[in-house]
């Protein structure tokens, strides 16, 4: 049962009642700004609650939420983690009340706990799951508590949660719609015991998380309770109001100081999953107002493969770039998403059949990140948020997750925090972009430490640095990602996946002429014993992902491939690598100053040929100082070159029109250029 019609109309609020309106009138001077920051501060307790207690890694880096909801299940406040979950979050609590508030056979009551971790339903994708509680004050609802966070194992038919082999979502594994897993304030303890049977891979991490999520739940209920004891329903409900109606007011205020019109970009996707091929992604947002409509519309067709999201995942990701720079200083709520509305066409890859595989939902649907970061940097840099002037980031992770019985005897299949939470964010309109900024879905993440992943995992760190030249070059540089070697050992091998596009694309292409960051390779190191090779204390260390590819210090032989790889052996000795992409550029190259070319090579952010073949900058030899005269040729050269190389519009535009990708890379683009549906796709 797909119930498309709420998942559609499930993120905007539900209309105020007079009855809500009249209490939000009501609240005295200085309510508002008090228990609105009560309420925050209790979903932080109860998020810190779910922290301590869960175990898996993805709990420590910050994919998490704990949000607060209306009776009606309308976002009210969340404290992150992710945006993704509080506002998907919504979708359950909605689909609880329409379907189960009335059946005698489920019913809602005081100290019922339900969960879930479908996709359609709340989750991103499978690895999703959310523990929610209805709130009850003098036997009626008042409020619903969502606490979500990803869990790296799904019981699909590969280990990690992310099935890049998946083809429908019969691969991905468990799915639950909403269901009822405790009453009178006690789980049930079939239905943990029917999880542990689905993540036979990870039994403990699953049960231990679901009642960190759950204990994050209770701890925030009770708090609320303690609140509507001293205040009343009639108060919350007016409090809940006000902060929705807040937030609403001010994205449109914000909005209406931008100037109307249409404001395009697009990016291409290289990867299926399964396997590479081109795909488009196009945005026009049209901007009239007080309104903001993102059409998705020339979106490549669905196809077979994992690299795909539906509607509602895409919309919220959507909500993640708006909620971090145009609306940042807005409280977080269901009003944010009030004045904006979406195209998004189905039968495309970011909506596609219900049944389509859809666990790379999160690698897919980040497309909109660099999409509206440039959309909307060209939006506002006419307007007094300038200074958000930015084209946020890529839209990959690139973190492996790692599936074995560790040095322990535990068995554990979990992602990698760091790299996930090492994105390079791109180059502002006035300032460098930050090297290894953070998670773009939820700033908030953090990387774990080496030796905390040491001691559960059976992975050394060979290194762990910034990537020099991953970010984009221009006036202003994107920051860079990392670059990260592990080497299996104490066990006698580990399975990894990873779940990453931009191997041969990028889909950050830099904002008003910075370039995009660079694409990188996957890499392994087989056949090889690097543990040995390091206890023979003869070996010379690689310094990064080009010295280990360059040198191949430990011998044995290197594979590169694509980052989207499926589940592979590691066996011990043997070395993964992953390399994260960095932010778009900012501006012409030409325009960045000599001296700060020279301290990029001197921090190696950039390499001297970067330097040299890039920026036309020329250092004197052995040092970092600029030879002003020789850059100041090589400068003047460049641009003699680019005029050489200028025509008019409409002539570049007859060339550029009759040109077309190798029919190998159309495959599942649809038509040329137009990307309409030219194959069926058949699942079975």
């Amino acid at each position: 049962m797909f119930d498309m019609e709420l998942v559609t109309s499930g993120l905007k609020p539900t209309p105020a009642t007079p009855e809500a309106l009249a209490a939000m009138e009501e609240l005295g001077p200085g309510d508002y700004e008090i228990f609105s920051e009560k309420l925050n501060m209790i979903l932080e307790e109860g998020k810190k609650v779910m922290t301590l207690m869960g175990i898996s890694s993805m709990l420590h880096s910050g994919d998490t939420m704990a949000g607060l909801y209306t009776a009606e299940g309308d976002l009210v406040t969340t404290a992150c983690g992710t945006y993704l979950h509080c506002v998907t979050g919504q979708i359950p609590v909605k689909f609880i009340l329409r379907y189960f508030e009335q059946d005698p056979s489920v019913g809602v009551r005081e100290g019922d706990v339900f969960y879930c971790n479908e996709a359609i339903y709340g989750g991103i994708h499978n690895p999703d799951q959310f523990a929610i509680m209805p709130i009850f004050h003098e036997g009626a609802i008042v409020s619903w508590v969502v606490v979500g966070a990803h869990q790296s194992e799904t019981g699909g038919k590969e280990p990690g949660g992310e099935i890049t082999t998946a083809v429908s979502r019969h691969d991905e594994g468990m799915k639950l719609t909403p269901i009822k897993i405790g009453e009178n304030y006690r789980l049930k303890t079939d239905i943990l015991m029917m999880m542990e049977n689905f993540i036979s891979r990870a039994p403990r991490m699953q049960v231990t998380d679901v009642k960190a999520r759950v204990a994050a739940c209770d701890r925030i209920r009770l708090r609320v309770q303690e609140l509507a004891a001293k205040r009343g329903a009639r108060f919350l409900s007016g409090l809940f109001r006000k902060m929705i109606k807040e937030s609403e007011d001010g994205a449109r205020k914000r909005i209406s100081t931008w100037n109307d019109g249409v404001y395009r970009h697009v990016v291409f996707i290289d990867t299926t999953g399964a396997e590479a091929s081109l795909l488009r992604v196009p945005i026009a947002v049209h901007k009239k107002g007080d309104h903001l409509t993102i059409d998705l519309t020339g979106t490549s067709p669905e196809h077979e493969g994992s690299f795909q999201a539906l509607a509602p995942s895409v919309r919220a990701h959507c909500a993640v770039n708006l909620y971090q720079f145009p609306f940042h200083d807005f409280p977080i709520s269901a009003g944010t998403m009030e004045p904006v509305d979406f195209i998004i066409p189905h039968g495309t890859i970011m909506d596609p059949d219900p049944e389509a595989a859809i666990s790379c939902s999160p690698i897919t649907a980040s497309a909109v990140f660099p999409l509206l970061g440039v959309a909307i940097s060209k939006m506002m840099y006419d307007s007094p948020q300038r200074d958000l002037v930015c084209g946020f980031c890529s839209s990959n992770s690139s973190a492996p997750m790692i599936a074995c019985t560790n040095q322990h005897g535990a068995k554990v299949v979990d992602f990698m925090g760091f790299p996930l939470n090492a994105w390079g964010l791109s180059a502002r309109h006035d300032m460098d972009g930050i090297d290894a900024f953070g998670f773009p879905h939820g700033p908030w993440g953090k990387g774990p430490d080496v030796e905390d992943i040491e001691r559960a995992f059976p992975l050394l760190h060979l290194y762990q640095k910034n990537m020099p030249d991953s970010g984009g070059f221009g006036r202003y540089r994107g920051g860079n990602g990392v670059t990260i070697a592990y080497v299996v050992h104490k066990v006698p091998y580990a399975v990894f996946t990873a779940t990453t596009k931009e191997s041969k694309f990028p889909t950050h292409t830099g904002l008003f002429g910075g370039y995009s960051e660079t694409v990188v390779p996957a890499i392994r190191v087989i056949e090889t014993d690097a543990i040995a090779a390091m206890e023979d204390g003869t070996v010379r260390l690689a310094d990064g992902d080009v010295d280990l590819v360059k040198d191949n210090p430990f011998g044995g032989s290197i594979v590169m491939e694509h980052q989207a790889r499926p589940a592979r052996v590691v066996h011990r000795g043997e070395i993964i690598c992953s390399s994260t992409q960095g932010g778009g550029g900012y501006g012409d190259v030409l325009e960045r100053p000599a001296v700060e070319v020279a301290e990029d090579v001197r921090t190696r952010a950039i390499t001297r040929e970067t330097a040299q073949r890039v920026y036309h900058v020329l250092l004197e030899p052995g040092t970092f100082t600029v030879d002003v005269e020789a850059t100041d040729a090589a400068r003047m050269e460049a641009r003699r070159a680019r005029l050489a190389r200028a025509r008019p519009y409409g002539e570049f535009m007859r060339e550029w029109t009759q040109k077309r990708p190798h029919p190998q890379a159309l495959k599942f683009f649809g038509s040329w250029p137009d990307a309409k549906p030219n194959r069926e796709v058949i699942r079975i």
